[in-house]
């Protein structure tokens, strides 16, 4: 569902990014666009691994948010995915807290 929105607008309905240690040539990153998103409510707090809903401060679309890592011997591996919802979406995740 593509916008006309400045600030989203160009975001597929799922965006994700994972970069390696060791291999950053191959890293891959969210639109530049997704820190301009408002938080709404972390969803996990205190955990290292983010779950976050967040809010288009222009449209009002609201975006999952969410990160995930794996700690090894010479590195880590790093990824975020950030996921478009509708807003009945929203308000479930947010009633089911």
């Amino acid at each position: 569902m593509k916008s006309k929105c400045r600030i989203c607008g160009d975001f597929k309905d799922k965006e994700s990014a994972f970069q390696k240690y060791g291999s950053e040539e191959n890293d891959t990153c969210l639109p530049e666009n997704a820190n301009k998103l408002q938080l709404i409510k972390d969803l996990k707090p205190g955990s290292n691994r983010l779950k976050q809903l967040k809010q288009c401060p222009e449209c009002k679309t609201y975006y999952l948010y969410e990160t995930d890592y794996e700690y090894f011997a010479f590195g880590s591996e790093d990824e975020q995915v950030l996921t478009r919802l509708t807003g009945t979406e929203a308000m479930e995740l947010l009633n089911s807290l």
